[in-house]
């Protein structure tokens, strides 16, 4: 700026100086006009170029204008005066140029300031939209707490596959349908848990998973894509004949140490649904429910251990006398029957004192073996030493026979190596019916007891109905 009002005063300055030497050539002297006035054109056209054309010719005639009307009302003719004026009206040009460029200023600051409040309302806009989203992120995560009171709150799997799914919808959010697996330890693959749709109930197929469960499952991490048909790591082509559509997944293992138990699958058919935290929270819930099924399953095997023959693997007598009640209770309240055999293995005594108890107890395990053939939908009991017992629900007594008298040709069907000697058992069964034979627990179980003992006088390997 100041290197440019400098210029504009010596530009200023050498047009006066040069008017004024100028007119007085023309006015004062006798010397030849034409050369001054060509000079005088020099000097006009040098103002023209250095204040712009419109702007000097302005100045030069107001100048001329009033050194005309002075003239005129004085009846005096200065040549000095279309100069003066000249610098004059230069003078005040500068001043009105100062004005605008102080305006420029001003609205050039002004429209900085506009800017900054531009940047600030949209700062704070981003900033509101953080904590809004750190608000929203501290009660997914706060919700978190309960979720271990709530999946430590039953020992059933079935709950806490349940509860487990039920967090991963509430806390992640987001998704249309729920997919969990579990993994069976003996075969080493996935089989369908639980699933849940909140689109349509549509059922499930795929019940061993897909190739991105498959992929979970050997590779043992969490799984994230935002669009199924853009991932470079599943061609489109595996996806047909999958009947539920989805575009974006997350899925996490459940882990037990370097172990999978467990894989929990969210789905949602748009694109771009899930995000990397989605997937820290699911990752989450998996850690804590992983936990809480191993609690489950390790509830499930005491329980099993608490109510099951360690040698046979049947059912003990008081778990089976209990569930025997219930089962008596659902008969009178239903008006329906069901049968009771008890069994007992012929010359046992004989089978240790010749071969020893390791022997016995290799002949209960294989009468076992076969009596769990048996009984799909019922109950067997190791009742107590070499006896056992059946608990057939809504089985009638002809029923009953005709399965009493299979397990008797299946056992004596049974080949027992004992000490290198191959030898056949045989058993005895007593059959009793609820209610054709009994009305009460005790008398039923009384019943089938002594119809055992009445096949074991009559000669054994046979089966006793009255």
């Amino acid at each position: 700026m100041q290197s440019e009002d400098k210029n504009l005063t010596t530009t200023i300055l050498l047009s006066s100086i040069s008017f004024i030497i100028v007119s007085y050539l023309i006015f004062r002297t006798s010397l030849p006009k034409l050369p001054d006035i060509f000079l005088y054109n020099l000097i006009i056209i040098f103002s023209l170029h250095e204040f712009g054309y419109n702007r000097s010719l302005f100045f030069l005639g107001a100048s001329i204008f009033l050194t005309i009307l002075v003239s005129i009302t004085t009846h005096f003719f200065y040549v000095w005066n279309v100069p003066v004026f000249f610098i004059t009206f230069l003078i005040a040009e500068n001043e009105i140029k100062k004005h605008n460029y102080h305006s420029h200023i001003m609205e050039t600051r002004i429209e900085e300031i506009r800017e900054n409040i531009n940047i600030l309302e949209d700062d704070h806009a981003r900033h509101k939209k953080e904590a809004v989203s750190l608000e929203k992120k501290e009660g997914r995560y706060n919700s978190l707490k309960d979720v271990v009171s709530v999946l430590n709150s039953t020992l059933s799997m079935e709950d806490v596959a349940r509860k487990i799914m039920d967090n991963a919808f509430n806390i992640v959010g987001k998704s249309d349908s729920g997919l969990l697996f579990l993994v069976d330890t003996v075969k080493q693959e996935l089989h369908l848990a639980l699933s849940r749709n909140k689109i349509s109930p549509e059922k499930i197929k795929t019940k061993k998973g897909d190739i991105l469960d498959d992929w979970v499952f050997k590779q043992r991490q969490a799984f994230l894509t935002e669009d199924i048909k853009k991932d470079f790591r599943f061609s489109e082509d595996k996806f047909n004949g999958y009947e539920r559509l989805f575009r974006s997944v997350i899925s996490c293992p459940l882990m037990e140490g370097h172990k999978v138990i467990g894989i929990l699958r969210l789905e949602n058919s748009k694109p771009y649904n899930y995000t990397s935290e989605d997937l820290r929270l699911l990752d989450i819930i998996c850690d804590i429910g992983a936990v809480s099924l191993q609690n489950a399953a390790l509830y499930k095997e005491t329980l099993a251990l608490a109510i099951r023959d360690g040698l046979t693997g049947l059912f003990l007598r008081r778990y089976f006398l209990d569930r025997l009640k219930e089962e008596l209770s659902h008969c009178l309240r239903n008006n329906s029957s069901c049968s009771f055999l008890m069994i007992d293995v012929d010359n046992f005594k004989n089978y240790n004192d010749e071969y020893g108890h390791t022997a016995g107890d290799m002949v209960l395990k294989a009468i076992s073996k076969v009596l769990l053939n048996f009984v799909d939908s019922g109950i067997a009991c190791r009742y107590g030493g070499e006896e056992f017992s059946i608990l057939l629900p809504d089985a009638s007594k002809k029923e009953a026979i005709r399965i009493a008298d299979n397990i008797r040709k299946a056992v004596k069907k049974e080949d027992i190596e004992l000490r290198r000697v191959k030898t056949h058992i045989t058993v005895s069964i007593g059959v009793a019916a609820f209610p054709e034979d009994a009305k009460i627990q005790d008398e039923l179980i009384m019943k089938a007891d002594e119809r055992l003992y009445k096949a074991k006088r009559e000669g054994k390997d046979r089966v006793v109905i009255d």
